[in-house]
């Protein structure tokens, strides 16, 4: 278990948004699922609009947005992404930070964390190769990846501020059933 520094004594978890868009299905599902988590974690929201690029060769050098995502990661024992699909893939700003906590291989942010994945978008698209994509990369990245991912279909336009009655009540059941699984990991 990791020892939250500077925090009340409540587990962190830190929510990584897929879409930089402040009127976001995925950024409405992360808040809905903040508030369902609050009385039991420490949400932390890192800012992934303003990480530079990653770049191989200005790895070790500071910058005060990736030092500030990688803290609230490794201040954090759940780390969950919400995100769209986008161009059949991760969307740009969410594989940047996921590159950001990587290095060094083997050693990077993500291990010993547990990483849960949920696709939130129109029922037009089924997100299925964003959560093939994430968990393949994360699977690398940490032993504890929650093996369910969730496939948020939101038929409202975005902006609202509300998932719908349905998709709420999956959003609560999966993070439910991911809480068992952060407490009855065997690795």
């Amino acid at each position: 278990m990791i020892t939250v520094v500077g925090m009340d004594d409540r587990p962190g978890c830190t929510l990584l948004l897929g879409s930089l868009s402040a009127s976001s299905l995925s950024r409405t599902a992360a808040l809905c699922a903040a508030e369902y988590l609050d009385y039991m974690c420490t949400i932390l929201w890192p800012d992934l609009e303003s990480l530079p690029l990653f770049n191989e060769d200005v790895e070790g050098v500071e910058s005060a947005s990736v030092t500030a995502l990688q803290n609230d990661v490794l201040n954090s024992e759940l780390i969950i992404i919400f995100t769209p699909e986008h161009s059949h893939g991760i969307p740009g700003a969410l594989e940047n930070a996921i590159n950001w906590l990587s290095p060094p291989m083997g050693d990077g942010c993500l291990i010993d964390r547990f990483v849960a994945v949920a696709s939130v978008g129109p029922p037009s698209q089924d997100g299925e190769n964003v959560c093939e994509n994430l968990v393949r990369k994360c699977g690398d990245l940490t032993d504890r990846l929650y093996p369910t991912t969730l496939r948020i279909p939101v038929v409202q336009d975005s902006g609202e501020t509300d998932l719908g009655d349905d998709a709420t009540i999956d959003l609560y059941d999966w993070l439910d059933d991911l809480l068992q699984f952060t407490r009855h990991f065997k690795p």
